[in-house]
């Protein structure tokens, strides 16, 4: 008797199982083309129906049942459900989170040197102060007026120019300590460090000389020039040592090369002369 009883209570049971997942909306009944349109319909954002999607899809593949065949989306279209509702019924999966790519060995900056950027630098204290440069490309001749009275045996000069009486840069010690992070390929002893002549509103020095006797060459006035020692103290850095004060007045590195060419406007001796082109690095001493 307890047997038979036992029997009818299983049956029983098993009976409201059955009829409780014929009930359950994710077992009985599959996200539709309709249910996409009823969604948008009831005004509801992209964001909400893709959710919806994304998270009957990820149940298992029997929640959805959605027609993409081009009939099938053309219907979509004319209830106005949006692309990007349509990609995602055909395709519910999430796309790919991205990968965060981490360097093995991160790039560090030592506080001691100039930042890797090509330039010269004033070191002003702990900073690095960079001396902003420009291209030279502005020159005059001069000497027009000895090589005339002597017939030409005097030579005439080039002077490259800069605008302006004075340096934007301004370093404010008499002996600072200066860093080049040179060009790949060059070193310090491309650089010069020259004292500009002040004539009027602008400041000049000589980058070549042609005509004369002696004919022409390319370069700086050796007068001019400021000596100064380069230690190499890294990958394309070098720290420059003043060997004594800078007195006020204009100054700047000039790092450049020379060329030959022929000057018709010479008088007499040697018609051929050097000219220079390169980049200055311009800075005032103050008083």
């Amino acid at each position: 008797m307890r047997r038979v009883q036992f029997l009818g209570m299983l049956a029983g049971l098993l009976l409201v199982c059955s009829v409780w997942g014929q009930n359950s909306p994710v077992l009985s009944r599959r996200l539709a083309n309709q249910d996409i349109i009823s969604m948008v319909e009831l005004g509801l954002s992209e964001d909400v129906v893709i959710a919806k999607i994304r998270s009957m899809s990820a149940v298992g593949p029997d929640t959805i049942s959605f027609d993409t065949s081009v009939e099938g989306m053309k219907a979509l279209k004319s209830a106005n459900v949006p692309d990007s509702v349509i990609k995602v019924m055909i395709n519910p999966a999430p796309p790919p989170q991205p990968t965060n790519v981490v360097a093995s060995t991160p790039m560090t900056f030592d506080p001691n040197l100039p930042p890797p950027e090509v330039g010269v630098y004033w070191k002003d204290g702990t900073n690095f102060v960079m001396v902003q440069g420009q291209a030279l490309a502005q020159t005059k001749a001069g000497g027009k007026a000895g090589s005339f009275f002597t017939d030409g045996l005097r030579n005439q000069h080039w002077d490259a120019y800069v605008e302006g009486p004075t340096s934007k840069n301004v370093v404010k010690e008499r002996r600072p300590a200066f860093y080049f992070y040179v060009p790949d390929g060059s070193t310090s002893s491309d650089y010069v460090l020259i004292k500009l002549n002040k004539k009027g509103d602008r400041r000049e020095f000589q980058v070549g000389s042609f005509g004369g006797i002696s004919g022409g060459k390319s370069g700086v006035q050796r007068d001019k020039e400021v000596p100064f020692k380069a230690d190499h103290i890294g990958i394309r850095i070098y720290r420059v040592t003043l060997s004594e004060d800078l007195k006020p007045g204009q100054y700047a590195f000039f790092m450049g090369t020379g060329q030959s060419a022929m000057m018709s406007g010479a008088r007499g001796g040697n018609r051929s002369g050097g000219v220079a082109s390169g980049r200055i690095y311009d800075f005032s001493i103050p008083e």
